[in-house]
């Protein structure tokens, strides 16, 4: 076999096996993007040039113990640096004017608990909102997280504690590990919150799983979208969508394909 057509069958395969990954990964990076961002054009936005870079240099990613951990490391990285220039002007109803889409597995009562939960986390300072994320559900440690987000283990500290408590408020939960009280979740966990949380991007995940099943836009295999060059969507252009205006709407998954 010449060397070009054995490049060129490593090439399909090395195509064939990103796109596995991408339907693998998809839906929980998107889910994670949107609960970190506040916000579902920058988080699919941030995922999308996560995974070109990562399609990129599959070759050596692919090789790396923990792809997924690569790409989802890239897109909090992205999401930092694109925040810096829209945190001062952030609000506490910023998240909840964000459409996510409808998770079509899910029974009335995880919709209900999964849409608190996300309203709650919208109500988050960005920080706040992070930290907690990187911490309660992705697992990460203080240093880790301070590495990461250039701050001191302390002010990780201070800021996951604040944002543990308004959440606990918000969503009727003990702030302390192991002590559930009467509240709106019906799973009764060692952590309460953190299933709360798990559970959002869980609903979030399955929503976003008709997506991957479509497989890694063609399109972005030369770069980034088309309309996304300009930074927006054509309907992301003059703000909040008019669906959007009232808060997280589930449903709007069609919706948002058009406008892609």
């Amino acid at each position: 076999m010449s060397d070009t057509v054995e490049e060129t069958a490593r090439g399909g395969e090395f195509e064939e096996e990103f796109d596995a990954f991408y339907a693998r990964t998809y839906p929980w990076l998107a889910a994670r993007a949107v609960m970190l961002s506040g916000n579902r054009q920058n988080a699919e936005d941030a995922v999308q040039e996560a995974y070109i870079e990562a399609m990129r240099r599959w070759p050596e990613v692919r090789t790396y113990a923990s792809p997924e951990a690569w790409v989802t490391t890239t897109m909090r990285r992205k999401l930092s640096k694109d925040g810096r220039r829209w945190w001062f002007r952030w609000k506490p109803v910023e998240m909840a004017g964000t459409t996510v889409p409808a998770a079509t597995t899910a029974t009335v009562e995880e919709t209900a608990e999964a849409l608190a939960a996300l309203r709650a986390l919208g109500t988050l300072p960005p920080r706040q909102r992070q930290v907690v994320v990187m911490h309660s559900l992705e697992g990460m440690s203080y240093r880790a997280i301070s590495a990461e987000l250039g701050i001191s283990v302390g002010s990780v500290g201070s800021n996951l504690n604040k944002a543990r408590a308004r959440l606990s408020l918000m969503l009727d939960v003990s702030p302390e590990l192991g002590r559930p009280t009467e509240r709106l979740l019906t799973r009764t966990p060692e952590d309460p919150l953190t299933a709360a949380l798990y559970g959002a991007a869980e609903w979030l995940s399955d929503g976003f799983r008709p997506e991957a099943r479509d497989g890694f836009r063609p399109e972005s295999r030369d770069g980034l979208r088309p309309e996304s060059r300009d930074g927006l969507r054509p309907d992301a252009r003059h703000g909040l969508r008019p669906d959007a205006r009232n808060g997280f709407r589930h449903g709007a998954h069609d919706r948002n394909r058009e406008g892609r």
